[in-house]
This record gives C-alpha cells, sequence and structure tokens, in this order.
C-alpha cells in the first residue's frame, strides 16, 4: 500500500521509493536511482510519466495526484490509498483558545520546525525553498505571529457563533484555516484544536501539498512576492 499523502516534494520514505522504483520500472529517468527522497530529479521523472499518461500544462508538473499515481501502482504492483490520513468531521474540530503563548517570529518558527517534523516537510519550509518562499512569510501575513488570530471581516465570516465568539466558517490561528480546510487536512497525532500552533501549521501545510506540490508555489509564502490569498 502506498498512501498518495506520503509521496510529497521532500519528503523521505519507503512510500516514495517505491514509487521511484515504479517510475524507473515504466521507463522514466532518475539519476540518482530509487532513494527514497523526492526531489527535483523524482519531480521531472514524475512529469514525464503524467506526460506519457497524456496530461499536460500544471497537470505535468510532477507533483502526483491520485489518478496518476494510481494508474502507476496497477502497472507496477501496488495499491494506492488516496485518503488524507489524519482527517477528521468539521463538526470534531475545537475553538479553545491558547494561554500564555508569545506573539513572534521566534515562537512562529519553533512551532513550525514542530508542524514540518509532524508532517514530514522538510526543514526548508521554514528557512526558504529555492525561491525564497517559507511558512514563516505565510504565518506573518495571515496573522501577525498572533496564534490567537481570527477574522471576523472577510468571506468566510459566515454560520453559527463558536465559544470563542468568532462564527463558525472564520479563518483561525497563525496560518489563518478554515474549519473546513483544517478538519480535512488534520495531522494525525495533532490536536483537533483549530488554534493549537503545530495542528494549525500541519493542517497549512498538508493543504499546501495537496493544492500546491510545494511551498514554493504559494505567492503569500513567497517575501519576494506580493501578498496574495493562498
Amino acid at each position: 500500500m502506498v498512501a498518495l499523502s506520503n509521496v510529497r516534494f521532500g519528503k523521505r520514505n519507503d512510500e516514495v521509493k517505491a514509487t521511484q522504483t515504479a517510475l524507473i520500472a515504466v521507463g522514466m529517468d532518475i539519476p540518482a536511482g530509487a532513494t527514497g527522497f523526492f526531489g527535483e530529479q523524482t519531480r521531472s521523472a514524475y512529469a514525464a510519466w503524467q506526460r506519457m499518461l497524456g496530461l499536460t500544462g500544471s497537470a505535468a508538473d510532477g507533483f502526483p495526484g491520485c489518478s496518476s499515481l494510481t494508474e502507476l501502482g496497477a502497472r507496477c504492483g501496488f495499491v494506492v490509498d488516496c485518503r488524507h490520513p489524519g482527517a477528521i468531521t468539521k463538526s470534531s474540530v475545537r475553538f479553545s483558545r491558547n494561554l500564555g503563548v508569545a506573539v513572534g517570529e521566534a515562537t512562529a518558527r519553533t512551532f513550525a520546525e514542530q508542524a514540518c517534523d509532524r508532517t514530514g516537510a522538510p526543514w526548508s519550509w521554514v528557512t526558504g525553498v529555492s525561491n525564497g518562499a517559507n511558512l514563516l512569510t505565510l504565518i506573518s501575513r495571515e496573522s501577525s505571529y498572533q496564534p490567537n488570530a481570527v477574522n471576523r471581516d472577510d468571506v468566510n465570516a459566515t454560520g453559527p457563533v463558536q465559544p470563542d465568539g468568532a462564527k463558525l466558517n472564520c479563518s483561525r490561528g497563525y496560518t489563518q484555516v478554515i474549519p473546513v480546510t483544517f478538519a480535512e487536512n488534520h495531522q494525525a497525532g495533532t490536536s483537533d484544536r483549530i488554534y493549537d500552533p503545530v495542528a494549525n501549521i500541519a493542517a497549512a501545510i498538508n493543504y499546501i501539498w495537496r493544492r500546491y506540490g510545494d511551498v514554493s508555489r504559494v505567492q503569500q509564502a513567497n517575501p519576494h512576492r506580493e501578498p496574495a490569498p493562498y
């Protein structure tokens, strides 16, 4: 069994290795071989696989999707699980705020590193990847490093009022995720509190992987580009 959630750019594990072995078996080139690390060589090979399937443009960007990985598995003898393993129901999300968490970049950095450890994202997502994009820029722009931040004014501010005094669908926490995004991308083993720093950042990481493939593609995380919703 290969979990799609584990075959992500920047991850190192046996499921990446199985995917690399399969790519090589169907004729894709990975010069370093099946190392178990999903880097640029694997991305290039996966993009070639996507093109072989007839995909073009952003659909052939080298970031695995459910259908293309499932087809690779069918040809090479493994089953793919496309579900996000840590997902919870929206009704399970809790809204109690943090107590005693300092506001500032240093504190946010510590929590971001912990979230990377929980999700398997590389620490370069914190320090900055090749184009400078990083989680701290995203957190700064979204919440000004305030772990209890809530946006009561944007289009998401709908639904019944919750125990934190804000409406259900408001964006919350360091990375300003909404409850449905938090629930769908919840990292197994982290809190079900949307304001919890590690759980909040981890959910954002998983969302970025699912939607963008890598933090380098998120404009809001890039300090060299204008802020933009993500």
